[in-house]
């Protein structure tokens, strides 16, 4: 009888951030069509785990996993808090853990079983930092949102921007609770940058923020740059005020590579053709597309330190190009886009207008 290996996914199901779990579950689900339940001789099941996006209960669900279920590898948390709270369970088990969209430059430290599949946010703000001063922009302003991962976005442009002879002529850390931002936008207009770095959590405050700096007319006359608050699937949610609307990240839904073509048309086939990629479903589908590609390997016998030996400098080719594991960060050394929202045969969509090739990640120490 072939092995069986287990993957548990464990994460925001349900809540405020169920957006995340669900597109994890498509990127899952596209994979395991694409490719079918089997690695070699050995079967993938997955098992689902709802934090509801509460980082107090990621640890008991990794540990429900582990002990109950008996996974061998796990995928998910979402976000930073949830993730540094399983780490100690992950540590003591020694399993190896695969991070979708974990964005916080620190949290590899907290335990050697993380991999990367997202991005370290920091390197988004010096990618962007870098590329708009090449781009002439000669002043900036920095507004993001008031939790760890703002901070660590401003933490990372201004010296960049700086070291590059930029400068920065203000900046804000704006409540969560925020609900008017047209305050904030008042200060950015105020100083007249020639951008603005932005980070804002996607969904309701993206959207209430960029209408804001739209009717003080900064969406047309100030580069603003963001990372996943415009991502194609929530780009729905805006009007035409985000045209205009710039990011760096590292991936876009209109990439022309065979590895993107599959993931987007068995996206669509199963899900409907209106179901457009994120980061989050990408995250998901590159995870186990690791998973698939260990298993093939070493089937259903997921030693920890083995798996992460392997791992140490593995390449593949992904949807968003080429992606080289880091040997000592763990974390994807991997193409950045920039992209513009503009109008696509009358749909919002995000064009690439450049590429940054094989950025390094910036260390979180």
């Amino acid at each position: 009888m072939a092995d069986t290996l287990k993957v548990g996914v464990v994460g925001p199901m349900t809540g405020p951030l169920a957006v995340m779990g669900e597109q994890w579950r498509q990127g899952i689900e596209t994979f395991m069509e694409l490719n079918g339940d089997k690695a070699g001789d050995t079967t993938i099941e997955v098992v689902y785990r709802d934090t509801t996006g509460n980082p107090a209960n990621a640890k008991q669900m990794a540990q429900e996993l582990i002990v109950r279920e008996r996974v061998q590898a796990l995928v998910g948390f979402g976000i930073s808090p949830s993730a540094a709270a399983a780490a100690p369970v992950i540590n003591e088990v020694q399993i190896p853990t695969f991070l979708p969209h974990v964005a916080s430059p620190a949290l590899m430290d907290a335990s050697p079983y993380f991999v990367r599949l997202g991005q370290n946010i920091a390197t988004n703000a010096e990618v962007a930092a870098k590329w708009a001063r090449e781009s002439g922009m000669e002043s900036a302003y920095v507004a993001v949102a008031d939790y760890a991962p703002g901070h660590d976005v401003a933490n990372a442009f201004k010296p960049a921007f700086e070291g590059a002879g930029g400068t920065v002529t203000g900046s804000d850390n704006i409540p969560l609770s925020t609900v008017d931002f047209s305050p904030f936008a008042e200060r950015i207009a105020e100083a007249q940058p020639d951008m603005v770095q932005l980070f804002i959590p996607p969904g309701a405050q993206a959207v209430s923020m960029v209408k804001a700096m739209a009717a003080r007319g900064l969406m047309e006359d100030t580069l603003i740059m963001g990372q996943g608050e415009a991502e194609d699937s929530d780009i729905h949610l805006f009007d035409g005020t985000i045209k205009n609307f710039h990011s760096a990240i590292y991936y876009s839904e209109s990439l022309d590579n065979p590895e993107n073509e599959a993931f987007v048309g068995g996206l669509q086939a199963k899900f409907g053709e209106d179901v457009l990629p994120s980061t989050f479903t990408l995250g998901a589908y590159d995870s186990m597309a690791l998973i698939y590609a260990l298993a093939s390997e070493m089937g259903a016998d997921f030693n920890g330190d083995a798996v992460m030996a392997k791992l140490a400098g593995y390449s593949w080719a992904s949807p968003r190009g080429k992606i080289t594991l880091d040997a000592e960060s763990r974390e994807p050394i991997q193409d950045f886009v920039i992209r513009r929202v503009e109008d696509v045969d009358g749909q919002l969509r995000n064009v690439v207008v450049d590429t940054i090739p094989q950025v390094h990640p910036i260390s979180g120490s």
